[in-house]
């Protein structure tokens, strides 16, 4: 037992007096029952319990480390940054406690709704009462292969798992047939979150080969029957949104489809709702917009007849066709309105008019885009240094709505319309005006300082110059601009290139761009009034529940985050650079400062050496 002497338990207050009662029973071959540590104190089971909390969050922080720095997480940590911290530290060492107790009351509140909205939208709480609606529900959608239809096709995946079918009118394009061309969609990025959340909702989209600007749609028989015996909801999200479509083809899509959507809808015999996208800019001649029909500038009998004349003669009437209008799509998707006034009647039926739609909010992740239209060919032109010059007020709102959100706010309006239908109705067609300004308004200017903000602290590689945006509201000198900071430097590359034997590219990259930009020129020099009453009444009947899940309430939204958003989507889905390059491009960006500075130093000292050889040309002229 010698080696039991040097045991440390001897020497110990706690242990050395029981110890050697057992040493001494034990040499004399005695038992003896003693318990040497004793039971724990209180103090020591909760010292016990601390060091056991800060072992699991030690882990958990070990674990979050090491999932950072995988590579496919990387991306979406970059998407989704955290919360700024507080800090309460040197320069703020006269924080009162109350402040603090304040403010960690206020993060344990966020934190507890952040808990609950995860626990709805990951299908770990009982059903909404949205989501009871579409539960069993089958929806027909055109437009799916869209921008705003796919996004629709994701959140209902996602969100409404135990929905029964979605149909998607679809056609062959570009040599692939409509199964394929929807296979390859749901196989996209976007739809990712949606198949870990639903794995078997893939086989509950269905495609229905069809066009929107045949007779019928171009339904086979079969096809029709099937959608009308079993169809329960439709939304017509389908329209051609390039402003500059030809009138026929725009007639086409936007009205003759929407009526033969509507005629569809009166032979479907279990119809609950029926939701028309429209557009807030619908009726642009209306200073002030409010939630309801306006006089559409002629019949869609009329408009039906004037596309189906010689497309030379249609080029020629168009500006006296269009009147007040800015462009084919603003004039169709009025009259489309007018088709659903008129042969909607007695149908549950409403319409929902977005401003201009852009990138992802949050959901399914953020800022993701496919669309290179309107405020996001602008973004990316200036991001890139390409972009110079734009003609704008920047004092003019700038109405533009999430797409995520606008799905959520057409999801609600079928829901809405379903909940407040009654058989033999005759009451006005209810319009929605899911817009930005009315409740959460943003100047042109106030977006692109925002843009500019985080646009400098996350540039591209593909960066081709500095930033050097110069917005007036002058058109004559807006020109002035085009031509020294847009054509003239185009023009020197493009003869560099071909003296090199490289492609040429600028001048038509600019006419791109341009092209583009114009679009925007009517809709960035003025701007509207609206009234979204029936938006407002439709997010206050939602429960806490389907608020948490189907978000859509633009007064919550952040400006800064979704610029910032904005800028990280258009980075990373549009302009294909991953945010893995950052460093590389602060470099870059650092690079083109230097030489943007370099050339405006030279170009002044030219200006000025030109400026002194024609003043002493002058001198010399008048005393010579």
């Amino acid at each position: 037992m010698s080696y039991l002497e040097d045991s440390p338990l001897l020497d110990t207050s706690l242990t050395g007096d029981k110890m050697e009662k057992w040493v001494t029973a034990l040499t004399k071959g005695e038992k003896i029952e003693i318990d040497v540590y004793g039971k724990p104190t209180e103090q020591q089971l909760r010292e016990l319990e601390n060091v056991k909390n800060l072992s699991k969050e030690l882990q958990d922080n070990l674990h979050e480390l090491e999932n950072s720095v995988r590579n496919p997480d990387a991306e979406n940590e970059a998407m989704n940054p955290t919360a700024p911290i507080l800090d309460f530290s040197e320069d703020h060492e006269f924080v009162s406690a109350n402040k603090l107790d304040d403010y960690y009351a206020e993060e344990d509140k966020a934190d507890a709704r952040e808990e609950e909205k995860r626990r709805l939208t990951k299908g770990k709480a009982p059903m909404t009462e949205m989501q009871r609606f579409y539960k069993d529900q089958c929806v027909f959608l055109t437009g799916g292969t869209g921008f705003l239809g796919k996004v629709l096709i994701e959140k209902l995946l996602r969100s409404c798992k135990e929905i029964d079918t979605i149909y998607v009118l679809i056609r062959a394009k570009k040599g692939k047939d409509a199964t394929t061309r929807l296979h390859d969609l749901l196989d996209e990025f976007l739809f990712h979150r949606a198949h870990d959340v639903n794995p078997k909702g893939i086989h509950k989209v269905v495609p229905i080969i069809g066009d929107m600007e045949l007779p019928g749609l171009g339904l086979c028989d079969e096809d029709r029957k099937t959608l009308t015996s079993k169809v329960t909801i439709i939304i017509n999200g389908a329209a051609t949104v390039k402003f500059d479509e030809k009138l026929s083809i725009s007639t086409g899509i936007n009205v003759r489809g929407t009526k033969e959507m509507l005629k569809l809808a009166k032979e479907c015999r279990n119809l609950k709702a029926f939701t028309h996208v429209s557009t807030a800019f619908s009726n642009t001649h209306v200073k002030h917009i409010e939630e309801r029909f306006y006089e559409p500038p002629m019949t869609v009998e009329a408009l039906e007849a004037v596309s189906q004349l010689d497309e030379r003669l249609l080029e020629e009437i168009l500006p006296k066709l269009l009147g007040k209008y800015p462009n084919t799509y603003c004039f169709t998707k009025a009259i489309a309105e007018e088709a659903v006034r008129r042969y909607g009647e007695g149908m549950p039926i409403c319409i929902v008019r977005p401003s201009i739609v852009v990138s992802t909010y949050e959901e399914p992740v953020r800022g993701w885009t496919d669309s290179v239209y309107g405020p996001t060919g602008l973004i990316i032109g200036i991001g890139t240094g390409v972009l110079r010059t734009m003609y704008m007020e920047l004092d003019k709102v700038a109405d533009m709505v999430p797409v995520d959100l606008t799905v959520n706010a057409i999801l609600a309006s079928a829901w809405y319309t379903a909940k407040h239908f009654k058989e033999n109705q005759t009451s006005t067609i209810p319009i929605y005006n899911y817009v930005s300004g009315a409740q959460n308004p943003i100047s042109w200017g106030d977006f692109i300082e925002l843009n500019r903000k985080h646009g400098m602290d996350k540039p591209t590689t593909k960066a081709v110059w500095y930033y050097g945006l110069n917005p007036t509201n002058n058109y004559y000198l807006f020109l002035f601009y085009n031509f020294f900071l847009h054509f003239i430097p185009a023009l020197l590359v493009d003869i560099y290139c071909t003296l090199t034997c490289r492609r040429r590219v600028m001048l038509k990259l600019y006419n791109k761009v341009m092209k583009i930009a114009k679009i925007l020129f009517y809709f960035s020099t003025q701007d509207w009034r609206f009234t979204d009453n029936n938006v407002r009444e439709m997010w206050r009947s939602l429960s806490g529940a389907d608020r948490a899940v189907f978000p859509f309430s633009i007064s919550e939204m952040s400006w800064d985050y979704m610029t910032e958003t904005f800028l990280l989507g258009i980075r990373v889905y549009l302009v294909k650079d991953d945010v893995s390059t950052l460093p590389e491009a602060r470099k870059k960006w650092n690079r083109l400062y230097y030489m943007h500075q370099f050339l405006k130093i030279t170009t002044l000292s030219v200006v000025l050496y030109l400026g002194y050889l024609f003043v002493r040309l002058l001198f010399s002229l008048i005393l010579g």
